[in-house]
């Protein structure tokens, strides 16, 4: 357990967010808590918000059933049944679930009715513009009626295909509340008591009109707000990546660095090593592009991050040894700009951090 590279969980700063999260919405909060909570470790995530949520997203069958360990509250599987068999584990252990397509409805179809919980609900996936799970606009009347007849816990729901706040974004995204609308005014009339969600991060943040009764936030738990300009709730970053450096070395000028040799020292420089590479969520695109902070200082990326270890040109700071600080990402540099830099998105940064780095949890 020597080695020095570790993803800090910040549990105090995530149930600061969920607070603050909750705070601009009289919706229910379901945070999506998929692929391990985005990284940050799915059992000390739910412990630790479980009491200010009413529930839970994640995207998998097995997902779903590792969670019901955990918690007590509504448990949503977004992706739904994959089968026949999972459709029934679903009412047996009273789990939420997805139905995006007719063939899912087949699977209701061969289910005794008197099978059926009455403790769970099903959520009716309503494509208004993602155009990739759910029911289209010439679909979801039928959709609905015929779930109807097998659950009367009912939920409607959609996805924004962008909530950022670009014109392009702002344009779809009303474009996507206003379809919605028009089926949720429709659907209240047969179902008066059908809940509804709709928003996810920016949803929360940016439309009002689509908190409905229950909103999804997903990264913006976490900390991050990608595709967010300012930080409208002063959000802390949970996750900070950091490490130490294994071996700090002199480079002549005109020596390259890594494979291949896609740097090369145009004078005498000082490159510091350290044991993280892409096996452990570190992404080859920050080769020659990123930086860290060692102690605070600013140093670039040098060379092709490798499976296990990257090149840092230390050249230019002051006082730097195997006992300095480094961050890969933190409060201090966030995973959004990261990502900027190595150009992805921070979702792929969080969820790539692999079970090769361990997780302190902290509250600070």
């Amino acid at each position: 357990m020597s080695r020095p590279t570790v993803a800090e969980i910040n549990l105090l700063a995530l149930r600061n967010n969920v607070k603050k999260l909750k705070s601009i919405s009289n919706s229910k909060v379901y945070p999506v808590v998929k692929a391990n909570a985005y990284g940050h470790g799915l059992k000390q995530v739910i412990k630790t918000i479980n009491n200010l949520v009413s529930g839970f997203c994640v995207a998998t069958f097995e997902e779903a059933l590792e969670l019901k360990k955990l918690t007590s509250k509504s448990i949503v599987c977004m992706e739904g049944p994959y089968s026949y068999k999972e459709l029934n584990i679903f009412e047996k252990h009273n789990i939420d679930y997805v139905i995006h397509s007719s063939h899912q409805i087949a699977f209701l179809s061969r289910i005794n009715r008197s099978f059926f919980s009455k403790k769970n609900k099903i959520w009716i996936k309503f494509d208004t513009g993602m155009n990739r799970l759910g029911f289209k606009d010439t679909e979801i009347t039928n959709a609905f009626l015929k779930i109807l007849e097998f659950k009367k816990n009912l939920v409607l729901m959609s996805h924004f295909s962008s909530a950022a706040s670009t014109k392009s974004s702002i344009k779809q995204s009303k474009n996507q509340i206003k379809i919605f609308k028009k089926y949720e005014r429709k659907f209240k009339k047969i179902k008066p008591n059908i809940l509804l969600s709709l928003c996810n991060s920016g949803g929360l943040f940016f439309y009002k009109e689509s908190h409905k009764d229950i909103s999804r936030p997903g990264i913006s738990i976490y900390g991050s707000q990608e595709g967010i300009k300012q930080n409208l709730l002063d959000l802390e970053q949970v996750m900070t990546l950091k490490s130490k450096f294994i071996s700090i070395k002199n480079v002549l000028k005109g020596s390259r660095v890594g494979y291949d040799g896609t740097w090369k020292a145009r004078s005498d420089s000082i490159i510091g090593i350290l044991p993280i590479g892409y096996a452990d969520g570190y992404l080859t695109g920050m080769s020659n592009k990123a930086y860290v902070l060692v102690d605070n200082q600013k140093a670039p990326i040098v060379g092709r991050v490798s499976m296990d270890l990257t090149a840092v040109d230390l050249t230019k700071l002051k006082k730097v040894n195997y006992d300095s600080n480094v961050v890969l990402w933190g409060p201090k540099l966030k995973i959004d700009k990261v990502a900027k830099l190595c150009g992805t998105i921070p979702y792929e940064l969080m969820t790539s951090v692999s079970n090769r780095v361990r997780k302190k949890f902290v509250e600070k």
